[in-house]
């Protein structure tokens, strides 16, 4: 059996839970696993079950509580799920002496042999993270990186592809055939053009541009001009002044580069991925553009250093992230700029979890307070 066939068995069984509640038993690898990759969080889930409860001792995952076996109020829940391959059958056993095995709900059957994330795959679907290490460094030692010529070139075919009309456009070197607007940003670029005749766009880590490609033909009904900068690693900036650029799209490897400040600032995915975030951060705050646009951002209620994993059907690479308390990045901005709204990013499922807590993926339009660039 596939990975994939056994996580759509899985699915099914969640499914047929129908509008019951449930009780995980098990905390730990294999119910993060089903987290990631199965329907399991849709279920109504009131509470985890674990021997190790002690160990959750005040603590929530997956926003439930986690309850000691001999604790836990089971007989006021529908259906237990069973996390674990290794202990099912002593949870079954446990759950029979004490006449709730008809509640029980398991994921293996005999013919099944070891964990289901263990099976082999014909694709990776997901991103996913791991590890928590102190360092960024650290982190480093355990991914692959972002120097790997594969990723450029795919990035730069996936590009070329949107660029001769092939494609709409292109996300991460995947290429979509439909017409797709990042509306926040042409709303802000249409405040800007009632009273701009020449607007400049930093696009900070935009890649080929991919952004820019996406949304021209709707830039184009302005009657303003435009200049889409990006700033990014060399290696893309060779490439981008070489085979992409054009009269309005233009490639720097600083922003001490830029011929002007801009109006607009988007970052697209992007400060997760810096070593040192903050001072990047700062250095472009500086440049005082009138709005920022900040997409795709992971964002969790901690801190944590760890690393990315990228779907397998894209490209094989992991990079070193950093998930990053919502809270300490909205305080960099301090009062210099102000929240006009927050969003969830579609692109990127809204949501994931490690290790049982919850990680977003959020974005945020900031404006300057200052009424003009100065």
């Amino acid at each position: 059996m596939f990975f994939e066939q056994k996580v759509e068995q899985i699915n099914h069984i969640f499914e047929n839970l129908g509008n019951g509640t449930v009780a995980v038993w098990c905390v730990g690898q294999h119910t993060e696993k089903l987290a990631a990759y199965t329907a399991l969080l849709k279920t109504i889930i009131r509470f985890f079950v674990d021997r190790n409860a002690d160990s959750y001792a005040g603590r929530e995952v997956y926003g439930k509580p986690v309850y000691d076996p001999e604790e836990a109020d089971l007989s006021s829940i529908d259906y237990i799920v069973i996390s674990t391959y290794r202990y099912q059958k002593d949870i079954l056993a446990y759950l029979k002496q004490r006449e709730l095995s008809e509640k029980a709900v398991v994921c293996y059957g005999t013919e099944d042999e070891g964990e289901f994330y263990l099976l082999p795959a014909k694709n990776k679907k997901d991103f996913y993270f791991s590890g928590r290490f102190d360092s960024w460094t650290d982190a480093e030692r355990h991914a692959t990186g972002y120097q790997d010529g594969n990723i450029v070139r795919r990035v730069l075919n996936a590009t070329k592809q949107v660029m001769d009309g092939k494609a709409c456009f292109e996300r991460d070197s995947v290429l979509f055939y439909h017409k797709e607007f990042n509306f926040r940003l042409i709303s802000t670029f249409g405040l800007l053009a009632s009273r701009k005749r020449h607007i400049d766009i930093l696009d900070f880590g935009g890649a080929f541009g991919s952004e820019y490609w996406k949304n021209r033909e709707l830039l184009y009904k302005f009657d303003v001009k435009f200049t889409w900068n990006i700033v990014e690693q060399e290696h893309y900036v060779e490439i981008g002044k070489r085979e992409i650029s054009n009269e309005e799209l233009r490639f720097y490897s600083n922003v001490g580069q830029l011929e002007r400040r801009p109006d607009i600032l988007i970052l697209s995915g992007v400060l997760q991925y810096l070593p040192d975030y903050k001072e990047v951060l700062s250095e472009l705050l500086d440049l005082k553009p009138q709005y920022i646009l900040i997409e795709r951002q992971v964002v969790s209620k901690q801190t944590r250093i760890c690393v990315q994993h990228v779907a397998e059907n894209i490209y094989r690479a992991s990079y070193p992230v950093r998930i990053i308390e919502e809270q300490e990045l909205l305080d960099i901005f301090g009062e210099r700029y102000c929240k006009l709204t927050e969003f969830g990013s579609e692109a990127d499922g809204d949501r994931a979890y490690v290790d049982g807590k919850e990680v977003r993926y959020k974005g945020y339009l900031m404006e300057c307070r200052e009424n003009e660039n100065t």
